[in-house]
């Protein structure tokens, strides 16, 4: 039986996760920027706090946080050590690498049909401000 779109996953007991959750944690505002900072390999927290602009320590420590707790990043609290045993930083794992494959596809697409966005919403603006016009 295929499923719509629109209808929910059937819930099973258990492991299941809500998707509500997963795209929460991926649409929160530095968590897609964090990653992709890693998609280059292993970046070390200040080395971040640097390349990402505008993000503060104790946002950047929750996002990464969020990220390794859902596996898409690995780091200190799982253990990423050197032979010295001094920790290395931060990389994505390989759920990660494909979530943010599937990540670039949506950002190429958007490049491709950008001007039509651009246009439904002038179009979309322009008529709602008629309508509204023709309220008063």
């Amino acid at each position: 039986m295929t499923q719509s779109i629109h209808e929910p996953a059937p819930i099973r007991k258990g492991t299941e996760i809500p998707i509500k959750e997963v795209l929460c944690t991926l649409s929160a505002r530095w968590s897609l920027e964090v990653m992709a900072e890693l998609d280059g390999g292993k970046r070390r927290f200040n080395e971040l706090t640097r390349r990402l602009e505008g993000i503060n320590h104790k946002v950047l420590i929750e996002t990464l946080h969020k990220l390794q707790r859902d596996g898409y990043v690995r780091g200190p609290l799982n253990s990423l050590k050197n032979s010295t045993g001094r920790l290395v930083g931060y990389e994505l794992t390989e759920l990660g690498v494909t979530l943010l494959q599937l990540v670039n596809g949506v950002r190429e697409w958007l490049d491709e049909h950008e001007q039509k966005i651009v246009d439904a919403r002038t179009d979309f603006d322009w008529t709602k401000r008629e309508m509204e016009f023709m309220k008063e």
